[in-house]
């Protein structure tokens, strides 16, 4: 019988897919989505190459964090081993959000920028300061989800160079949240250094921002 925990796991990963969807974070079957269940040793996410448009709760897949397959009918999603490594790494993230939004992409493209930093004051408290991007390495590969878990640090998110952006929260309004900001921060940056120079906020205003993050976002590595 499944357990309320894992009812709301999916039905709050359902409900995110089709969030991001309609926000044109991701096109077709791109981008994957996950969540912890609360008090089991199991995540839940997103199928392999299935349309969210038609997307119910009986097509996600269920696993644990030894990286066994519980429940499901279809593959994982490809970037599997990408969530699993976060949630490892990250015990306060709850919920993952991975998408090809634009900006985010297109800022994570940029040659010779290594970094996003927080253009403004909603970035610095809700993603904790600027965004690393993560190293190239093709999707579903090893080597990507192992760029992600060490690029990720104890931010809101990260980037993926050439390829997206990855929202995480204690729970999923968070990591849509998370998303939403990492989007408006690359289209924020993109605009500026179309003109000029990012104007960095003071660094005591940096720490200060990011110790208040990381006190609501409970963050602990």
């Amino acid at each position: 019988m499944m357990s309320e925990a894992l009812k709301r796991a999916k039905a709050q990963v359902v409900r995110a897919c089709k969030i991001i969807s309609g926000n044109g974070y991701v096109l077709g079957t791109a981008g994957n989505v996950s969540s912890i269940v609360e008090g089991e040793n199991l995540f839940v996410i997103t199928p392999s190459s299935y349309p969210y448009q038609i997307m119910e709760e009986k097509d996600l897949v269920v696993a644990d964090l030894d990286g066994n397959i519980v429940e499901g009918d279809k593959k994982p999603s490809i970037e599997f081993t990408m969530h699993r490594g976060i949630y490892l790494e990250r015990r306060d993230v709850k919920a993952i959000v991975h998408s090809h939004s634009p900006y985010a992409t297109t800022a994570a493209s940029v040659e010779g920028i290594t970094h996003i930093p927080a253009v403004d004051i909603e970035a610095a408290f809700g993603l904790g300061g600027d965004m690393e991007i993560a190293g190239f390495a093709p999707p579903g590969s090893p080597e990507l989800a192992e760029f992600a878990r060490q690029a990720i640090g104890e931010k809101g998110g990260v980037l993926l160079a050439n390829h997206g952006a990855i929202g995480v929260g204690k729970n999923m309004d968070e990591a849509l949240l998370a998303s939403d900001n990492i989007e408006r921060n690359c289209r924020m940056f993109l605009n500026i250094i179309s003109v000029g120079k990012v104007k960095p906020m003071p660094a005591d205003f940096m720490e200060f921002s990011s110790s208040i993050f990381k006190e609501v976002s409970g963050i602990s590595k």
